[in-house]
């Protein structure tokens, strides 16, 4: 009787064994983040950086870059927006049974108002 307990449990160890080495394989993950033609966004260490009444153009320019739309809103006053795009493609498959794919697109607007190249204000949205 022993031998036979014992059987019975070797054998239902080696069968959760087989099946969990076999499902292990099955499921899978990844996740892909990919950015849009300006990069990832301004990180905040640098838009501290910007002090309205003293920040320049040049400085903006030469620190973010090109802006991807600029504005001349008066003589004196123009907008400098900066976009920037994250997009987080994921994908989680359980053996067939079960496949999600997700796609997320984030999307970071910097704004900043200039007048006589001066950087009067500035504000983020999203």
């Amino acid at each position: 009787m022993k031998h036979g307990s014992w059987t019975m449990r070797a054998g239902g160890l080696v069968l959760s064994t087989m099946i969990s080495l076999t499902l292990a394989g099955c499921v899978s993950s990844r996740s892909d983040v990919t950015y849009g033609p300006k990069g990832p966004a301004v990180r905040n260490e640098t838009l501290r950086q910007v002090k309205c009444g003293r920040t320049t153009k040049g400085w903006l320019l030469g620190v973010l870059g090109e802006p991807s739309r600029a504005v001349r809103t008066s003589d004196r006053t123009e907008i400098l927006t900066y976009e920037y795009t994250k997009t987080v493609d994921s994908d989680f498959s359980f053996f067939i049974f079960f496949d999600a794919d997700n796609r997320r697109q984030e999307r970071t607007i910097y704004v900043f108002e200039l007048e006589n190249g001066i950087v009067t204000r500035y504000w983020k949205e999203r």
